[in-house]
């Protein structure tokens, strides 16, 4: 009779600390920590993005300029059209405050410039990388405060 006490004892001792070390060790590499007595999931970062969402990158040279939806130029294909997700990277930090004046005049530009091209252009890397120099050469011929070091495509769709 005793020995059977102790096997039982021991069995559920095993079990309750095995329990234990699994619980610990999903706490810890769960995507929960707690603050304040609540549970708050912690998002997991790779790539620019979020789990739920986008990250927004707070880079002091880089300029959200916006989003753009232009038909294409129909000498080959017609009803193409282009999605892009534009960024400036800026050579001074002080050029927000004209960017940021002069965006429409700016969104026009790169509407213009993607409006010009067709899908035979801009479906190859070289056209894309010549309608970046294209809209970075129109942006900087507006721009008097600074100049805009490189153009950057976040999003790009053509359909």
């Amino acid at each position: 009779m005793n020995r059977n006490k102790i096997r039982f004892f021991a069995v559920v001792g095993i079990v309750i600390t095995i329990l234990l070390v699994l619980a610990t060790y999903a706490f810890t590499n769960s995507n929960f920590s707690v603050k304040a007595d609540k549970y708050r999931q912690n998002p997991k970062v790779g790539l620019g993005y979020v789990r739920t969402g986008r990250v927004d990158y707070k880079a002091p040279d880089i300029f959200f300029l916006g989003d753009f939806t232009t038909n294409m130029a129909t000498n080959d294909r017609a009803g193409k059209f282009v999605r892009v997700e534009v960024r400036l990277k800026m050579n001074d930090e002080d050029m927000v405050d004209e960017l940021k004046f002069k965006n429409i005049v700016l969104r026009d530009a790169v509407i213009e410039e993607m409006s010009l091209k067709r899908f035979s252009e801009v479906s190859t890397e070289k056209g894309k990388k010549r309608l970046k120099t294209n809209i970075k050469e129109h942006l900087n011929s507006i721009l008097t405060d600074g100049k805009v070091e490189e153009v950057f495509f976040t999003k790009f769709i053509i359909q």
